[in-house]
């Protein structure tokens, strides 16, 4: 069982896998380290390292979730002494559009890294997890990797490393579309005179309750249909909604943006 834990960068995702590592009972705060804090984030409980202390040091990490931004990766990543990791040691990277060549380059060719990339729900355990590792992973690396993410959500491997880029656009963004149209619902609420509070509520259930009758097996043209009747209300939205393909194309275009930036990075 991997015993010493470092997070290079520990932001907001950052943030919610350590806290998730602890809650879930896999590590204590004693066991991690971090290294480029970031201070709206602190943690009291655990220690801050710099580079120079990684030196003097010398620890020993078993596992190092790589949480910093992709655009500042290189240069962060080339700055750490590499006597702080072993042939075992196991990076996991974070970061959206850097590939596993990118970090063999930096700790190896033999180096063990695997890429993840969650989305925000893994707050409540409810997350989407695709990943990709190299072939220096085995299997008893494999079992205790599962360990570690499987209780955060749909943990599943990608099949080609490619699909992230995809997969990141729609999955890895997906919650911020949501979020969005949960606040034009809600303003479209305020605007029609129902009260703020009151507004707040009903989005949130609606989405909530939705999400839970969607978890069936039934198709989403029947889900929609099962919503409406014939010359409704509903019927009368959704005909606007799918005029022309008009919000199946303004997505489009939103997710390629998305695409295009993933690939880009």
């Amino acid at each position: 069982m991997h015993q010493n834990v470092l997070f290079i960068g520990c932001g907001k995702l950052g943030s919610i896998i350590l806290d998730k590592l602890v809650e879930n009972k896999l590590f204590t705060y004693k066991q991690i380290k971090i290294l480029k804090k970031t201070n709206n984030n602190k943690i009291p409980e655990i220690d801050y390292l710099d580079e120079s202390v990684l030196l003097k040091n010398k620890y020993s990490f078993d596992l190092v979730f790589i949480c910093i931004k992709p655009q500042n990766a290189e240069k962060i990543l080339n700055k750490i002494p590499k006597n702080n990791f072993n042939n075992n040691t196991i990076f996991i990277s974070f970061l959206a559009g850097k590939k596993i060549q990118f970090f063999e380059k930096i700790f190896g060719n033999n180096s063990k890294i695997i890429r993840i990339m969650p989305n925000v729900a893994i707050k409540v355990s409810q997350g989407i997890l695709p990943y990709f590792f190299n072939k220096n992973i085995t299997k008893k690396d494999e079992k205790e990797l599962f360990k570690i993410f499987n209780n955060l959500g749909l943990y599943f491997k990608l099949e080609n490393e490619n699909s992230f880029n995809a997969i990141t656009a729609l999955f890895g963004s997906g919650p911020a579309y949501i979020f969005l149209l949960q606040k034009i619902l809600y303003e479209l609420s305020i605007s029609y005179k129902i009260k703020k509070d009151i507004a707040l509520q009903l989005v949130k259930k609606l989405f909530l309750g939705s999400s839970i009758v969607a978890n069936t097996s039934e198709s989403f043209d029947i889900l929609i249909k099962k919503v409406m009747s014939k010359n409704g209300t509903t019927e009368q939205a959704v005909n606007v909604l799918n005029k022309k393909n008009i919000t199946k194309k303004l997505f489009e275009k939103a997710i390629k943006k998305a695409y295009e930036k993933s690939r880009s990075i």
